[in-house]
């Protein structure tokens, strides 16, 4: 199995304790697939700064290969979190408006990028990437392409979905504020823009994924949490390797072996990963 995690990398600064955690979707995707087993890589825009200096490090130190990151002159994305009862909170005005190196140049697929992307059976990318032009370069791999939309409703307008599913085999949201009326529609509208299967986590009230015939539920592992940095893209991994490693494919719809089993091995591993400061250690004493 090898999962690639395609578009941003950061770190997630906690302002309390100074501490800057390497963090991102597509990275912190890479990170937690290769701890559940698959062989992962990152594809995305760095910096020349400390900061990407520590999360190349990181990286390699969990496995990771970075070998086809573009480097650019720059500092890296962070954003100001203060973790209040084990849940972190984002503090949006912390940083002001600046942009890191990851939102000022997205990656440009070039035909060596392509050549290296044909190995991997799944690529994951998500909204914050910025790189939905580029997934028309891959729209004809055998590789499985997945996306994450966050919470945002700008994410979730007509228009946006309308350019992004119809190259998806899954989409994922975050739909913890959302009510059952809510989740129903969302899902059936990112169908209908032609997403085979829509995964939606709420939270403590679990998980719904939307296959092409069927609607399965999941249920979270209750914990105590530390740090609740990463719960959703640790949950997200550890569900799209547990179908890999039951033979999920292009050609293959996810029965309900796959679905089930997947959606109670992440609940698992993301409480676990609950207990980890950041969304996978690693943080870096800094006064930013």
């Amino acid at each position: 199995m090898k999962v690639l995690g395609f578009g941003d990398c950061c770190v997630d600064y906690y302002i309390n304790k100074q501490i800057a955690y390497p963090g991102g979707n597509a990275l912190n995707v890479a990170v937690f697939a290769h701890e559940n087993g698959a062989d992962a890589a990152f594809l995305g825009t760095i910096g020349n700064d400390i900061i990407s200096e520590h999360i190349c490090k990181c990286a390699k130190l969990k496995g990771i290969d970075i070998s086809h990151c573009s480097l650019k002159n720059g500092s890296t994305g962070k954003a100001a979190v203060n973790i209040i009862e084990g849940n972190r909170v984002f503090d949006a005005n912390y940083f002001g408006d600046s942009h890191g190196v990851g939102t000022l140049f997205p990656p440009i697929l070039s035909e060596s990028d392509i050549d290296y992307m044909k190995e991997f059976d799944l690529i994951h990318a998500s909204c914050y990437a910025h790189i939905e032009n580029q997934f028309d370069k891959l729209k004809n791999m055998e590789s499985l392409l997945t996306f994450d939309f966050s919470s945002e409703d700008k994410y979730r307008i007509d228009e946006y979905l309308k350019k992004v599913c119809p190259k998806l085999d899954v989409a994922l949201f975050s739909g913890e504020h959302l009510n059952n009326q809510e989740i129903t529609e969302l899902a059936q509208r990112t169908k209908e823009f032609g997403c085979r299967n829509v995964l939606i986590t709420m939270g403590a009230k679990g998980q719904r994924l939307y296959t092409e015939n069927s609607l399965y539920e999941g249920k979270i592992v209750e914990i105590e949490p530390v740090d609740t940095m990463g719960a959703g893209d640790s949950f997200f991994a550890a569900f799209l390797v547990g179908l890999l490693k039951r033979g999920w494919n292009k050609n293959i719809q996810i029965s309900e072996d796959m679905a089930i089993s997947s959606l109670r091995e992440a609940a698992s591993y993301s409480a676990q990963n609950c207990l980890v400061e950041g969304s996978f250690g690693y943080g870096l004493q800094i006064d930013l």
